[in-house]
């Protein structure tokens, strides 16, 4: 798995998700609670994260064919440098409001830019290896995602470490996470010539008259939408009914991150014995039927297990999505193809909003179903999907 380690421009890229994503779960991991002891409610906690996706999703798709035509650097640096103005008014939020303000400003950082990245890896790695390349580059952001949470989890154990002192830490991080983006990565698409013109109307068409891409683009709807019910839910009802601590919920991430991790570095072990497509299958059957069981649990050590298995199907999803995006695009199209897969996915979790009233009036163990129904939906389209025999 860890051959493209010996190329040192991948191996840059590399550290770029493992940073990023160290910082965003420092403070994901408390997001939800940040809005409650601002005064906030389940809805404005919808709210919030229903903003920042809608925003990035109208933003994400120019990203990406910005990123195709003028270069994937410019488009690493511009969303840091919006995200790092939404963590400033987060450290320094006094009213739900105010992270209302910081997830409009996040909007504009457009979708984040793990989809140029992705394009970078496509750049840079050989048709054989980049599977292989895509897997490590979300090996590499599985590590972030352990360490993130781990480090918020330690830290809230001290008295004097508050919810708003993560987002200051974080603030710090930020500035030097961009000087290492400015000073060592470079370009890996080759300029487009001047005279050359490309009909991206035509591309995106073009993509979606694809009917693997059509079953993928459905697959990450339906997906995300389960998956973001479940980052915002075991919170909410970890905390509201189950009475958990801060610490104990921030340190639920890290078990999903940790499932996250090893399910991307045992992934090729796995694909060597079943299909990509079985895998699949099996990665989204395993978080439908866990969302079902969520509700029964009452205590941490079955919530434990829970929020693991869930990162266990999103780890494999994750990674198997991006790669057959990339398998089905090219080099002139590559930065679309994961701009619009990635906006498939945001437009499962703007729809989270719709939770709230069902929350409301059945309670916050009833949302499960509609994730493990959204999920076990997901199953459709990814049967319907085409695999070549020679990619298993």
């Amino acid at each position: 798995m860890f051959t493209t380690l010996r190329k040192p421009k991948l191996l840059k890229i590399y550290l770029i998700p493992l940073f990023s994503v160290l910082l965003g779960t420092m403070t994901q991991s408390i997001a939800v609670l940040y809005v409650f002891e601002l005064g906030g409610s389940t809805f404005e906690v919808n709210l919030i994260s229903t903003v920042r996706s809608s925003m990035g999703i109208l933003l994400i798709v120019p990203f990406g064919i910005l990123s195709d035509r003028f270069g994937r650097k410019p488009m690493v640096l511009y969303p840091r440098i919006i995200q790092f103005v939404g963590i400033v008014v987060y450290a320094f939020a006094a009213h739900p409001n105010h992270l209302l303000i910081a997830s409009i400003v996040g909007g504009f950082a457009g979708g984040a830019f793990f989809p140029v990245l992705l394009s970078m890896i496509g750049d840079l790695s050989e048709t054989e290896n980049r599977q292989e390349a895509i897997s490590t580059f979300f090996f590499f952001s599985s590590i972030g995602m352990l360490i993130g949470p781990s480090i918020t989890s330690l830290l809230l154990t001290f008295p004097q470490i508050i919810l708003r002192n993560i987002y200051q830490i974080v603030l710090v991080g930020q500035i030097f996470f961009f000087i290492y983006l400015f000073t060592q990565i470079k370009e890996t698409k080759p300029r487009t010539v001047k005279k050359q013109k490309i009909d991206y109307k035509n591309v995106i068409s073009n993509l979606f008259k694809k009917r693997n891409f059509q079953s993928l683009i459905l697959m990450g709807f339906l997906y995300f939408f389960y998956n973001t019910i479940i980052q915002t839910y075991i919170p909410i009802y970890a905390r509201v009914d189950l009475k958990f601590s801060d610490a104990e919920i921030a340190s639920l991430s890290i078990f999903r991150n940790l499932a996250v991790m090893l399910i991307r570095l045992t992934g090729a072990t796995f694909l060597a014995k079943v299909s990509m497509k079985r895998f699949l299958l099996i990665a989204i059957t395993l978080g439908g039927i866990n969302s079902l069981l969520i509700p029964l649990n009452s205590t941490y050590l079955p919530m434990v297990l829970s929020i693991f298995l869930a990162g266990l199907s999103y780890g494999a999803v994750m990674s198997l999505g991006s790669t057959l995006i990339s398998i089905s695009s090219t080099l002139e199209n590559r930065g679309v193809a994961n701009s619009v897969y990635m906006a498939s996915n945001g437009m499962g979790r703007i729809v989270n909003m719709v939770t709230t009233p069902i929350a409301e009036t059945y309670g916050n163990a009833a949302i499960f179903l509609v994730g493990s129904v959204c999920a076990l939906g997901a199953l459709i389209p990814t049967l319907l999907y085409k695999i070549k025999k020679s990619l298993r």
